[in-house]
């Protein structure tokens, strides 16, 4: 299982075909970022489960683009599933027929996640997004917005995040901690009752940035049950890394497992790759190519069976 795949977002905004074999993909893009994943080379992987999010970029436009770019990416998943590219996984129903079909037909499921609050206008705007299958949440994606401050811009979580953090409850929609700020992070794991995970975030005491968890939020993360999806990506593992610099040894990545499964256990940490969330082959650690590669880095549990059981606890 990878927590955290900007699939639809990378077929609109960048153009990239993920239908294609990713050679052939890697083949004709013109963007300089290599990229890492296609549906064939999840296939390949046998990744069978994707966080698989809605996003649109808060810096870009206002709040009705950002509808209609989420409303589009929505539509691309439904496609994909009509054509028997992937199964959206909506109900707990949807996962348990998954996991039972899957060794057969290898067709990857997505958990969709609506990557920041920005495009809703209103909490109850969440309703119908729930309805097409939505079951994750992160209320921020770096900037500030009118429910909670983010790594880039810090503030408190405000009163209309607690107000769709109860929605969210309601409909059974987890909230996912990757991009709030500390502050906001805190105060929503109190106001907040529901299953709780951070899809793509590393150790900030490895690498001292807002962007990452502290030890203490990870502490509170395992005690609630979640799971941290771990990214392999350069600037994340080393301060101070940059684009055009060599590509870092695996044991960069082992360092953050190694320091995450030292604070909430071996059960408490999994993938949340991000790949092609921004960045490509060229920032990734040695050693890895595509997710076939991810074998390398943990056992069964880290790959996938620890997102599994968090996810059958709730959904």
């Amino acid at each position: 299982m990878d927590a955290h795949l900007d699939l639809a977002y990378n077929a609109r905004a960048l153009g990239r075909d993920l239908t294609l074999p990713l050679e052939a993909l890697r083949a004709l893009d013109p963007h300089p970022d290599t990229p890492l994943v296609t549906l064939e080379s999840l296939k390949e992987a046998g990744v069978a489960v994707a966080f698989a999010t809605l996003f649109a970029d808060p810096r870009e436009g206002g709040r009705e683009d950002w509808e209609e770019e989420v409303y589009a990416q929505l539509a691309l998943y439904e496609a994909w599933e009509a054509r028997g590219l992937v199964r959206i996984l909506r109900e707990g129903r949807d996962l348990k027929d998954h996991l039972s079909r899957y060794p057969e037909d290898r067709t990857l499921g997505l958990v969709l996640l609506l990557e920041g609050a920005h495009p809703l206008a209103f909490p109850e705007d969440l309703r119908p997004l729930r309805a097409r299958g939505l079951r994750l949440l992160s209320l921020s994606w770096a900037t500030q917005n009118p429910y909670a401050g983010g790594n880039a811009e810090e503030g408190p979580l405000t009163e209309r995040g607690r107000a769709l953090l109860k929605e969210m409850e309601a409909l059974g929609v987890a909230l996912d901690l990757s991009h709030l700020a500390e502050e906001a992070a805190w105060e929503a794991l109190k106001a907040y009752r529901g299953p709780v995970c951070a899809t793509h975030a590393n150790c900030r005491a490895l690498n001292p940035s807002s962007r990452h968890l502290s030890d203490e939020l990870l502490k509170a993360l395992a005690a609630r049950g979640g799971v941290l999806g771990l990214v392999p990506y350069n600037a994340f593992l080393e301060p101070g890394w940059k684009r055009g610099q060599k590509r870092l040894p695996l044991d960069a990545f082992l360092r953050h497992k190694a320091h995450a499964e030292g604070l909430m256990g071996p059960t408490g940490v999994g993938l949340g790759t991000d790949w092609d969330g921004g960045f490509g082959l060229e920032a990734i650690p040695q050693g890895l190519d595509r997710h076939r590669d991810l074998r390398a880095l943990g056992d069964e549990g880290f790959l996938g069976g620890n997102w599994l059981r968090w996810l059958l606890r709730w959904f």
